[in-house]
């Protein structure tokens, strides 16, 4: 007998909230789900297609099938197989009860501390609660660091659509504060994409944090997917320049990137391998 908990998240007031044959989103805890109504059932299925990760809940049921609307992957609506496959979507438990529709998942494990954390309880404590940037694939760990500190409202994210508007937002709230704010983008041309902002708060003697994140230490230099060597192409622009290591004194070395940014009124970069997240 399994001995997996589950926790039930309410998605919907009513079952006819959601009209036979029609698709929706909710958010059930930290997870988006693709709700379905098919054939009378209430089905919930995880929201992103195995494909490309396209969103499910934005689909739509064509011809009995659920189909992803970024590439057209169809899925049975409540069981998630792809016709004539094995394989399919990850399917959830649902149970309508007289207050409305609930959705079970395993409850999540005890958060344990990490690097993340460390590093942003200390840019918090050093006096920097504004960032601005992009979540995506190298730097997960840390975004979800934030998300926590989010959550207990001691610090704003504010999520951009390039990553130039979060160095040139940052620098904007120096300008306008003389405090330092951060600016947050993933690896390679994420990371790069802030460098016109980074050098606008440099040259206006503006506090600036920049935070990238980065490939696994083991792949970098070899051409890795989006590797760039961004401790050197920031050096022009951020006097106070790290990669973030597993034995690094990580609580010291956000405040003094912290510390550098405000008393030399400079840009400081930290840059974040996967693996140390």
């Amino acid at each position: 007998m399994s001995n997996t908990t589950i926790s039930w998240f309410k998605v919907l007031d009513s079952k006819n909230d959601l009209p036979e044959g029609r698709v929706t989103t909710a958010q059930a805890g930290h997870n988006t789900v693709c709700l379905t109504h098919w054939e009378g059932k209430i089905c919930a299925l995880d929201n992103a297609c195995p494909h490309q990760g396209g969103p499910l809940g934005e689909g739509s049921i064509e011809n009995g099938l659920l189909r992803c609307p970024w590439h057209g992957w169809d899925y049975h609506p409540c069981s998630g197989k792809a016709p004539g496959f094995d394989d399919g979507v990850d399917t959830y438990r649902v149970e309508e009860r007289e207050d409305g529709v609930y959705v079970g998942l395993e409850t999540e494990e005890p958060h344990e501390r990490t690097v993340s954390d460390v590093m942003v309880e200390t840019m918090m404590n050093a006096g920097v609660t504004k960032v601005f940037g992009m979540v995506g694939h190298s730097n997960l760990g840390f975004a979800d660091a934030m998300r926590r500190q989010e959550a207990a409202g001691k610090l704003n994210y504010y999520t951009i659509r390039h990553e130039g508007a979060a160095s040139f937002a940052a620098s904007a709230y120096g300008k306008l504060t003389g405090k330092p704010a951060a600016c947050f983008a993933i690896a390679g041309p994420g990371a790069t994409n802030m460098y016109t902002g980074m050098w606008d708060a440099k040259v206006d003697r503006v506090p600036m944090l920049a935070l990238s994140g980065q490939v696994d230490t083991q792949v970098v230099g070899t051409g890795a997917f989006q590797e760039v060597d961004l401790v050197a192409g920031f050096e022009a622009v951020a006097p106070f320049n790290h990669r973030v290591q597993r034995d690094s004194k990580h609580a010291e070395l956000m405040t003094l990137a912290v510390k550098n940014a405000i008393l030399r009124r400079e840009v400081s970069h930290l840059t974040f391998p996967d693996e140390v997240q």
